[in-house]
């Protein structure tokens, strides 16, 4: 962290570079960025409220709803993929020897934001359609997205470490996703779950966030997660921090060797 304090200059421009090469050459330039998203909150619109009739609970409109839960996860899914491949798909920064590899993965949090930002913009307009009450206390999401950019940086610090030796890593990462996808509740309510499995949920770091995104963006009134769910998320989320770094650290002297 204090590397990246120091090269926060180099990370901003790195970071500009790398959401520009996502749309160079495009027409449609950052208009993908929204188009992606919202194609995706349209398909599952169809199928889980038109064709499967699914609610939301607390009287919530299921798709501000599930947008709300989406949002986050779009984010964090977006970029954990990125930061995996960030060490091995950018080998030629890596072998320089006063590069400082550790902040690549700081670079794709940073790129994703203006994105995320863009799909929050949608979910205001949203929120103002379904006539949710705003309120400067709203604004605690803030909290929620810095919980997403700590835990992309522990995950990302130790599967883009990881990355360098084991290219398999990428691969399983995509299954990984699409089941954490599923079992966190997005499109699904958790109330529908038998109680001996929603116990569970508390270990699920996405579920906090998601319905901590919900609970100060959409209820009627900003509601906050019980003391229980936010003593195990800062434990598991610290924990894969530092292990996160500290793998990272080891292994950084090999990269260039293997690389």
């Amino acid at each position: 962290m204090r590397d990246a304090a120091r090269h926060r200059s180099m990370i901003l421009a790195l970071a500009m570079r790398e959401l520009q090469s996502r749309y160079i050459g495009t027409l449609g330039g950052m208009f993908w960025a929204l188009a992606h998203p919202l194609a995706i909150v349209v398909v599952f619109y169809f199928v889980f409220a038109v064709g499967f009739r699914a609610q939301a609970p607390v009287n919530t409109p299921f798709i501000l709803w599930f947008v709300c839960g989406l949002v986050p996860w779009f984010f964090f899914s977006e970029v954990l993929p990125a930061i995996t491949n960030s060490i091995t798909g950018n080998a030629h920064l890596v072998k320089k020897t006063v590069f400082p590899t550790e902040v690549l993965p700081l670079v794709h949090v940073i790129a994703a934001l203006i994105p995320h930002g863009i799909f929050l913009l949608v979910l205001g307009a949203m929120m103002l359609l379904y006539q949710v009450p705003l309120a400067p206390e709203r604004l605690l999401f803030i909290y929620f997205l810095l919980c997403t950019c700590l835990l992309l940086l522990g995950l990302g610090w130790l599967l883009a470490a990881l990355q360098v030796f084991y290219r398999d890593i990428g691969q399983a990462l995509t299954i990984g996703l699409n089941l954490w996808f599923w079992s966190t509740p997005i499109v699904w309510s958790l109330e529908i779950m038998p109680a001996p499995i929603a116990q569970w949920m508390v270990y699920n770091p996405m579920y906090y966030i998601v319905q901590g995104y919900r609970g100060t963006l959409i209820f009627p009134t900003v509601t906050w997660p019980p003391l229980d769910q936010t003593l195990v998320f800062w434990a598991v989320t610290l924990t894969l921090l530092f292990l996160g770094a500290f793998v990272f650290q080891r292994l950084k002297p090999e990269f260039a060797d293997v690389l």
